[in-house]
């Protein structure tokens, strides 16, 4: 245990390491190039499309009221948004966590990550999703593996990377968050070219677990809880997908974690 606690601590140290380094080479290398600018604010910044007080901004999570299902904002509603109340697509998940609303120039942050395949970004979005992970644990009382919702199929060989394998593994090796890959996407086509009732239809037949042999490789007992990771919560039929696939291994309780929400 204490040999494993050692290499432990000299593996987070290592990374820790490896993490400044490539920030500075970053930031020396963008200053060359011009920089960048905020995306929020305009300021010309280095690596990153946000500069330092906006990326304060940003990891200064505001507790709201949120419905205790799709975790979306409460303005009138009591317990459940009204979207919920008439026809929810999150049936199987025992509590959803937003970080912020997909609106304005957080839109365009999100758009720069992903469409713009600006990385750098990648860690601090790893590290916001880390701060609402411990808060969870906290109030559980249980360490959470994370499960990431996996991307389709081609999409790594087209584009070189997917945000949410990105976001994990900062999770991994900066902050040693465990991270069990049991799902495999088997729909093609992408989600935003579907609308709500074209999502909806698609729960049951999007995601699957992996292959049984793969799956004992990756966990020899099944954990009572876990947390699904994805970026964006739309009409939830993602998650849903995921999380019926994971009651039917076993898990007793899934959570969700994502950096947005639509309202």
């Amino acid at each position: 245990m204490l040999k494993r606690e050692i290499n432990f601590a000299f593996t987070n140290y290592f990374f820790m390491f490896y993490f400044a380094l490539l920030s500075f080479v970053q930031n020396f290398l963008s200053c060359l190039l011009g920089g960048e600018k905020c995306l929020c604010c305009s300021k010309r910044t280095l690596r990153i499309p946000l500069c330092r007080k906006c990326l304060l901004e940003l990891s200064n999570f505001k507790f709201i009221k949120t419905c205790s299902r799709c975790g979306r904002q409460l303005i009138s509603e009591i317990g459940l948004c009204s979207v919920c109340r008439e026809n929810s697509a999150l049936q199987s998940l025992d509590g959803v966590c937003s970080l912020y609303d997909y609106q304005l120039w957080k839109k365009s942050l999100l758009f720069a990550w992903k469409m713009e395949n600006k990385r750098n970004l990648s860690v601090y979005f790893a590290w916001l999703f880390y701060r609402k992970l411990r808060s969870l644990e906290d109030e559980l009382g249980v360490s959470l593996p994370v499960v990431p919702v996996p991307p389709r199929a081609g999409k790594i060989r087209e584009r070189g990377w997917d945000q949410i394998d990105d976001l994990c593994y900062y999770l991994s090796k900066g902050w040693g968050v465990r991270i069990l890959p049991l799902l495999e996407r088997v729909s093609r086509t992408q989600q935003k070219k579907l609308d709500r009732n074209q999502r909806v239809e698609s729960i049951g037949t999007s995601y699957r677990l992996r292959k049984e042999k793969a799956l004992r490789r990756i966990i020899p007992k099944v954990p009572d809880c876990l947390v699904l990771a994805d970026d964006v919560l739309t009409t939830g039929s993602t998650l849903e997908s995921c999380a019926r696939e994971l009651k039917a291994l076993g898990v007793k309780k899934v959570f969700s974690i994502t950096l947005f929400i639509v309202d």
